[in-house]
């Protein structure tokens, strides 16, 4: 007889949707850098998240990326086994 944490266990590992980290990292860059972004301006690749936007608007992601990354882990916890940096 199987105990009932032994089927959750396997819902412990689930990570979130592509499209829920993406419109998640669109929203904290929003806030912290203060520019509408939108969620197909986001693109997941590696670990990585790719913004695109101006060469003012990267400098801005560049040196707030810190800020972002903790917005972004206490707004989507999961989001850590999956962004690991903000470009």
């Amino acid at each position: 007889m199987k105990l009932v944490g032994d089927f959750l266990k396997r819902f412990q590992t689930l990570t979130p949707p592509n499209d829920s980290v993406k419109s998640a990292v669109a929203e904290v860059v929003g806030r912290v850098v203060g520019a509408k972004i939108s969620k197909s301006q986001v693109r997941v690749q590696n670990e990585t998240a790719f913004v695109s936007g101006s060469s003012i608007f990267k400098n801005n992601l560049r040196v707030k990326r810190g800020e972002i990354l903790e917005a972004l882990y206490e707004e989507l916890p999961k989001s850590r086994d999956t962004i690991r940096d903000v470009r």
